[in-house]
């Protein structure tokens, strides 16, 4: 066939890049396929190096080099590697290089083939690519050395990335930098024993938008053969509304589980958690300093006759002050419950001795004392408190029938005073 009969017959493919290079690899013909699949004109490529077509960590590796000489010593030498179109934009290729040789055996060049994969397999299955263009989870194709070579329409929205700058690059570009070096070893594991993984479900796997964000997602990995090369299908679902919505139920459910430990009129701690705290508290053999509980038991004097004059609305504002004011006397780790109506229980842990929960109880009479401002007007309430200090190994309702007496005993010397036992 003359050449410029094989010229044309070449120009009839499109669906591949056939080039002719001479013995040191320059372009010598330019097909019509080649434009199609390398983006580059005849009157650009003829006369360079095909390296032009190579990633840079090809041409820095001297693999260009390398493919020349084990396609001259075998006569025909084929691989899957990267090719990058004018651009810069990379994809995943089916070589085939032939040496041609004269009649004398002489290299005179080379036949280079190039195949897009991604397109060949996509013209070959169509069925199977629409679905994936279609799938509501982002969906990448990845190859052994970890470099993505399809993405669908969703990965571009999800990720924010045009799908050509995706094509080519690393997968590990979609995760934080601070997971990426442990994930080249796990993406190594998956390619050593493929097989179908669902991950997500009680791990915590982030992604990584192009803007920078974070965002929590669920990954599939599947195997996916192609022609004779295994590559990784990668499906990644977007759970930031899902994992707002479990944060929002554990924050309900948390919440309730404090409303049932809470008196709503006061925010104190109700009875039941009042006494649980009290049976915790006598167990408790790790009292920082001391061995000692200090338990005060309160109850608020002629409270009644406050809810009598002015209601029972401006009684539970004077019953939440006090609580506000009992609050405003101890320490973080004291615990101050209501026991009903206008009985109030604080436990003191890690006092030294009587005088401490003394000391703590006439600092709380004197501060509940103080007048409540209410509609202008000024109201008054004190209260007579029991004190007394917890025995080793007693039980709580020992404890609060002492610390009850010591109450009322307080009420029987006239109220507003504290009286221990």
């Amino acid at each position: 066939m003359e050449p410029s009969n094989a010229h044309t017959a070449l120009d009839a493919v499109t669906d591949r890049a056939i080039v002719t290079l001479d013995p040191t690899g320059k372009v010598v013909l330019w097909s019509a396929g080649a434009q199609a699949v390398l983006g580059y004109s005849d009157t650009e490529a003829v006369g360079r190096p095909r390296s032009m077509f190579q990633t840079e960590d090809d041409r820095t590796g001297g693999m260009a080099e390398r493919e020349l000489a084990a396609a001259q010593e075998s006569d025909c030498f084929e691989f899957e590697g990267w090719r990058v179109r004018k651009g810069g934009r990379h994809f995943r290729a089916g070589v085939t290089v032939n040496a041609i040789r004269d009649p004398a055996g002489s290299l005179t060049g080379f036949v280079e083939v190039i195949r897009d994969l991604a397109s060949d397999q996509q013209r070959a299955h169509p069925l199977s690519f629409d679905p994936l263009e279609t799938a509501p989870d982002a969906m990448v194709i990845v190859g052994p050395d970890g470099r993505i070579v399809l993405a669908n329409a969703q990965t571009d929205r999800m990720f924010g990335y045009a799908r050509a700058d995706l094509i080519g690059n690393k997968v590990e570009i979609l995760l934080p930098p601070r997971l990426r070096e442990n994930h080249i070893g796990h993406r190594a594991d998956f390619f050593a024993s493929p097989e179908l993984r669902q991950m997500g479900s009680g791990l915590n796997l982030w992604a990584l938008r192009r803007d920078g964000t974070e965002f929590p997602v669920e990954i599939s990995l599947s195997p996916l053969g192609i022609e004779a090369s295994r590559y990784a299908s990668v499906a990644i679902r977007d759970i930031t509304v899902l994992r707002e919505r479990e944060q929002e139920l554990i924050k309900k459910q948390r919440e309730l589980e404090r409303l049932v430990r809470i008196d709503t009129l006061t925010g104190l701690v109700n009875h039941a958690e009042g006494i649980a705290r009290l049976e915790a508290a006598l167990q408790d053999r790790r009292l920082p300093g001391s061995t000692h509980v200090g338990v005060l038991f309160c109850d608020a004097d002629h409270f009644k006759a406050v809810n009598d004059t002015w209601g029972h609305t401006v009684g539970d504002l004077v019953l939440s002050t006090i609580a506000e004011r009992f609050r405003d006397c101890v320490r973080d780790d004291d615990t101050v419950g209501r026991m009903g109506g206008d009985e109030i229980l604080v436990l003191l842990p890690g006092v030294h001795g009587i005088d401490d929960v003394i000391r703590i109880a006439e600092k709380i009479r004197c501060c509940v004392a103080e007048p409540i401002h209410q509609l202008g007007d000024k109201i008054y309430v004190t209260v007579s408190i029991g004190a007394t200090l917890a025995v080793a190994g007693e039980s709580v309702t020992v404890l609060t029938n002492r610390v009850d007496a010591a109450m009322y005993k307080a009420k029987q010397a006239g109220r507003n005073t504290v009286t221990a036992i």
